[in-house]
């Protein structure tokens, strides 16, 4: 029984701590604020469980290590599904396509800015979308439709003008 609560109550723990670490990255100070305090009072009671009976019961040990490695691997798998915030997708391409992928993310809804770009090969168009992180995946399935395209997806901190709405591709 003290296995299980060492090994669930470190898990959640270490969930929590990686969206905080998240969520501070973006500038959330309260939402992390918030995770913190749930965090630590977490960490103290499942660290000092551990602790007075460690020497009688090293599994204890085991129990929090595996939780720890696991709270990792489930809190970034947690954060990539919750997708909070905001992304900036560029997209370098040669002038048809570029024509082509604006006019289809404008008829989605999708605010699109482009510019002239010089590449290796010539002329470029550079599309800009800035999008939830939630809509990263319809737009990156869009994108795998077309050849001779350069994409890069940057995590936005903060918006300072403007407003992005929720835009599903259908």
């Amino acid at each position: 029984m003290i296995y299980a609560f060492i090994f669930v109550a470190k898990l959640v723990e270490v969930v929590l701590a990686t969206i905080r670490t998240v969520q501070t990255a973006r500038g959330n100070r309260v939402v992390a604020s918030l995770l913190a305090a749930v965090e630590i009072t977490i960490w103290i009671i499942v660290t000092s469980t551990v602790l007075l009976g460690l020497t009688e019961d090293p599994l204890r040990a085991v129990a929090f290590g595996l939780a720890y490695a696991l709270g990792i691997f489930s809190g970034i798998t947690l954060e990539d599904k919750l997708a909070l915030g905001l992304a900036q997708i560029e997209i370098i391409t040669g002038c048809e396509t570029a024509k082509q992928l604006s006019k289809r993310f404008r008829e989605y809804g999708f605010g699109v800015t482009t510019y002239d770009s010089e590449g290796m090969g010539g002329r470029k168009i550079t599309i800009v979308l800035k999008v939830q992180r939630k809509d990263v995946q319809s737009v990156t399935s869009v994108l795998k439709e077309f050849n001779e395209i350069f994409v890069t997806i940057t995590d936005i901190r903060k918006l300072s003008i403007g407003k992005i709405g929720r835009h599903v591709i259908k």
